[in-house]
């Protein structure tokens, strides 16, 4: 198998996932607006993200490409990526001690064996409570405007967050639903080494 592996993602969570699968791959971050995507189907809206985010790349790449994206939902309202420290403040108040919904949109290319493969993963995720002391002290220490609901529970510290999920354990924790991606592999012919 000789074809080039692409992560259409530039998200340190993924990259962490996908090393843990010890094969070769390169990072191309796919150039779209994810905000004119939309669809009031949740799930659908996460997979058409992740799908595009693969066409983008494929349009001037040849390849496996990889792609996903990822957004919680509490209490029906869509956290993504904050746009200030306040309001990645406030995200963080609303999960506290509360049950969010991870979506992930998963999409995996791969032409020359004919592989188009699409999908959304849900988990359930309980926030235990946070202080103000301790969100301000995070907000404040952290780049919490990189990550969809400013968390990421790729992090050791923040998966202390969570005190119960049900779902996608690496949809959440690294956006990255590896249960999709290693079947899709093996399709593929990859091989994959899974140091310990």
């Amino acid at each position: 198998m000789d074809q080039q592996i692409i992560l259409a993602s530039g998200l340190k969570a993924r990259k962490i996932m996908m090393d843990t699968l010890g094969i070769p791959y390169i990072i191309i971050p796919a150039n779209i607006d994810e905000k004119i995507i939309r669809d009031s189907n949740l799930r659908l809206r996460a997979e058409k993200i992740a799908r595009a985010k693969a066409e983008n790349v494929l349009l001037n790449h040849n390849g496996i490409i990889i792609a996903a994206d990822t957004f919680a939902v509490l209490d029906g309202k869509v956290l993504e990526k904050p746009q200030s420290l306040a309001e990645a403040r406030d995200m963080l108040k609303m999960q506290s001690n509360n049950t969010g919904i991870m979506y992930t949109g998963f999409c995996y290319i791969d032409k020359t064996n004919n592989i188009s493969f699409s999908a959304t993963t849900m988990t359930n995720y309980t926030f235990r409570n946070l202080s103000d002391d301790e969100i301000n002290n995070f907000v404040a220490n952290n780049p919490v405007m990189e990550w969809a609901g400013a968390f990421s529970s790729s992090y050791t510290y923040q998966l202390g967050f969570i005190c119960k999920l049900e779902g996608s354990l690496t949809g959440l924790t690294h956006g990255l639903p590896v249960e999709l991606l290693i079947p899709c592999f093996l399709k593929s012919g990859v091989k994959i080494k899974s140091p310990s």
